[in-house]
């Protein structure tokens, strides 16, 4: 593996020819910041970006409006689904979708039977999330605004705090923190098996042109 960010990274939001992402930094005065860079997965490059380049690429072209209605944009997920709209997901649970203007379409709690909910993975018109108090992950749509799919469970072993959810192709890729694990889903016959095992809590795991790279508590790599 190759560490590419320390354990200062806040935020990674994956894009067509990299990432971009968001770390602490500590300035000259000692006070704590935000800085946004993004990498480049061609040319292998750091750069610096401003931050209205990060949000442009977590949030699409109407981060604007975006921001100022989900406030915390750092520490929230986000996804464009296949009709363009905005699904945001923050660390409290509440759920925003925004139309292809970046108006607020509906927002809610959303909760899994009484379990807070956390990561998003866009599939076409609807998205996947994880329930980390129910060892679960659910496919929701959010124009019926109702449950598709649930895989896993408290009863089942299947997963073990999973915290991060990835669709790729006909596969889905589960972080899974307190069993150090990444599992993956053939969607196609269901089978779930591990996929790559670590020595630290896993958080998130995404592929960018035909490279994987993955969020470990000791910092952001890539395999």
């Amino acid at each position: 593996m190759k560490k590419i960010v320390d354990d200062s990274i806040l935020d990674i939001v994956p894009f067509t020819y990299g990432f971009v992402y968001a770390k602490k930094e500590v300035d000259e005065s000692g006070n704590a910041r935000a800085a946004f860079y993004s990498y480049n997965a061609q040319s292998k490059k750091v750069e610096a970006v401003r931050r209205t380049g990060y949000l442009h690429t977590k949030f699409g072209e109407n981060f604007e409006k975006i921001v100022g209605s989900v406030q915390n944009f750092i520490f929230c997920d986000a996804v464009l689904l296949q009709s363009g709209e905005c699904v945001v997901l923050t660390s409290d649970s509440r759920m925003y979708v925004f139309d292809t203007e970046g108006n607020t379409e509906w927002e809610e709690n959303l909760c899994y039977r009484e379990s807070p909910v956390k990561g998003l993975s866009a599939d076409e018109d609807c998205i996947w999330f994880v329930v980390p108090d129910k060892n679960s992950i659910v496919r929701f749509s959010t124009s019926a605004q109702k449950v598709y799919t649930r895989i896993g469970g408290n009863e089942t072993t299947t997963f073990d705090d999973p915290v991060g959810v990835t669709k790729s192709g006909p596969f889905l890729y589960i972080s899974c923190a307190k069993s150090k694990k990444i599992r993956k889903i053939d969607m196609q016959t269901y089978s779930i098996k591990d996929y790559r095992v670590f020595d630290e809590p896993v958080y998130k795991f995404f592929k960018v042109l035909g490279k994987e790279y993955v969020l470990l508590k000791s910092g952001f790599y890539m395999l």
